[in-house]
């Protein structure tokens, strides 16, 4: 401890002496000296190249913030956040790209994956589908618009939406420009039963009402000799037998026969 008290007196004395006005002429300049190097100094590290290096060095780290507050979706590919899909029905991912900016031509491709996996669901590349190595569970159920690839359109046909397509896709644009992708989150919804009792009920109403119009037809023509016959039959109109006789009409004709027999004597006679 005293050894310590000691050193401190000293510095402290030495710190008097140099401060003392008294000191002798080649001390005092050797003190301001070494002074003025060490302002000199300070102000190199805050003026110079370094202060332009460490402000460089802020403005990257400032841009390399804000570009991580940026979402994936960038200038030359856009597509959906979030897509809906109702199970059992066809369904949409959106994916744009800026033509006009990368160009399209036979080298250019689009690839659709599943961002979980990273495996394809459908690729297109050389002007043409290759599907070689497209997943199971997607075959004949995807297909792009290809008409309109020229024009920035790279959305992906997903037909009869199943349970297990609910995930994350990305969409990758391969173009002359450069490469960009996007990701969109695809979300199954189960479709309603009520509209599927409504049409069988309908469908089968239908189907009994066509099945009284046949066996209503099916009853007439059955019917359809006896009505022909009486529209056949007409009463007999009135005969006339000579000028001088008046005008009979006889409605029916009878056949009398009589069950009396004369005598054999009067027949025998005649």
């Amino acid at each position: 401890m005293q050894t310590e008290r000691a050193k401190r007196m000293d510095s402290a004395g030495e710190e008097a002496s140099l401060n003392s006005p008294e000191l002798p002429w080649n001390q005092l300049y050797l003190k301001r000296r070494t002074e003025s190097r060490i302002q000199l100094r300070r102000r190199v590290c805050f003026t110079g190249p370094a202060a332009a290096a460490v402000a460089v060095t802020g403005v990257l780290a400032i841009l390399i913030l804000a570009a991580g507050s940026v979402s994936s979706d960038s200038e030359f590919v856009k597509v959906q956040s979030s897509v809906n899909c109702t199970e059992g029905q066809d369904c949409i991912l959106s994916c744009t790209f800026d033509y006009t900016a990368g160009g399209w031509d036979m080298w250019s491709y689009v690839v659709w994956r599943r961002a979980e996996t990273d495996r394809i669901v459908h690729s297109y590349h050389d002007n043409m589908d290759q599907l070689d190595h497209q997943l199971p569970q997607y075959v004949s159920r995807t297909s792009l618009f290809d008409s309109e690839l020229q024009c920035g359109n790279a959305s992906l046909l997903l037909r009869r939406v199943r349970e297990g397509d609910a995930g994350n896709y990305s969409c990758s644009i391969y173009t002359p420009g450069g490469f960009e992708l996007g990701l969109t989150e695809v979300a199954v919804v189960p479709a309603q039963g009520f509209p599927w009792v409504i049409s069988i009920w309908v469908t089968a109403g239908l189907c009994a009402v066509l099945l009284l119009q046949i066996s209503v037809c099916i009853m007439l023509k059955k019917m359809s000799p006896d009505v022909s016959l009486k529209a056949q039959y007409s009463p007999p109109q009135a005969v006339s037998v000579g000028q001088d006789c008046e005008k009979a009409e006889f409605p029916h004709t009878f056949n009398i026969r009589s069950l009396i027999q004369p005598p054999k004597d009067e027949i025998r006679l005649n």
